[in-house]
């Protein structure tokens, strides 16, 4: 399996949009994996995790086929995961020509799909062949995307929507996903004991990086609680890699800051672009 992180800022960005404070300036400053877009990630070439604003720029910066794409799971309804406008642009009539894959796949909770249908209702006058097929994906219930065999579970983070984390399986390799979340839920775990689960690939939300983490998010401090519950547990082992990803301009550390950090921990630290085979 290949897996690639095309963003992996929180909602405002690194350098956040209209801020000034040290933390962006020292990473306008260095550049490079500093620069950090809205979190978004591919597997191969046809699997899509949530569709921020920065999508277009991903497609430009990393040369993705966005055509190629087939199935797009979102996370929640917040917009720096989910802002569907540009989908409007995959209409072969007006925008989209020589599309490699004839339909997009689009699976989420209730709350994305309510967001994607108000949107296509308050623009009645927009193209309707968009091809996108939406559907709802309930929770612990394995559901087939070609290949791939996809489980929605609840995320510790929006109290007025069943946010998602998720694992994916390609029949080979076993990835779970775990941004927007704080702590994992009792019922998480029960979960992926009771399947016996074991991920060859677990990539953390690490909003709060250095800072003391809280809410519906993780940072360093409770990113290590929860791998080393996990490892307790079974459904890491070794050969896992543990990757921590979604940060927060004030969380402090830039990246050539973070990753000695965060190796010590036993992390690696994601960047924009950075791709894995797993």
């Amino acid at each position: 399996m290949k897996f690639k992180y095309l963003g992996t800022a929180a909602a405002e960005g690194w350098p956040a949009v209209f801020c000034r404070c040290e933390n962006c300036e020292r990473a306008k400053k260095a550049g490079g994996p500093n620069i950090r877009t809205r979190s978004q990630a591919l597997i191969n070439d046809d699997f899509l995790i949530d569709f921020p604003s920065d999508t277009n720029m991903h497609m430009l910066i990393h040369n993705i086929d966005l055509s190629a794409v087939k199935y797009l799971i979102v996370t929640h309804s917040h917009n720096d995961h989910f802002a569907p406008i540009d989908l409007f642009f995959r209409s072969k009539s007006y925008y989209a020509h020589n599309l490699t894959e004839e339909k997009l796949y689009l699976y989420s909770n209730e709350a994305v799909l309510d967001v994607y249908n108000k949107l296509l209702s308050d623009y009645p006058e927009e193209p309707t062949d968009l091809n996108i097929i939406p559907s709802y994906i309930p929770l612990y219930t394995p559901t087939q995307l070609g290949k791939y065999t996809v489980t929605a579970l609840k995320a510790n983070h929006k109290p007025s929507e069943t946010a998602y984390v998720y694992l994916i399986s390609d029949g080979d390799r076993t990835v779970l996903y775990l941004n927007d979340t704080g702590r994992l839920y009792d019922e998480v775990y029960d979960y992926l004991i009771a399947n016996k689960i074991k991920a060859d690939l677990i990539s953390f939300d690490c909003t709060y990086v250095l800072l003391k983490s809280g809410g519906g998010h993780l940072g360093l401090d409770s990113c290590q609680i929860e791998r080393d519950k996990m490892l307790e547990k079974g459904i890491a082992d070794k050969d896992t890699r543990f990757i921590v990803n979604h940060f927060s301009h004030n969380g402090g550390a830039i990246y050539q800051e973070l990753v000695p950090i965060a190796a010590k921990l036993s992390f690696e630290t994601s960047y924009d672009g950075m791709e894995l085979e797993i």
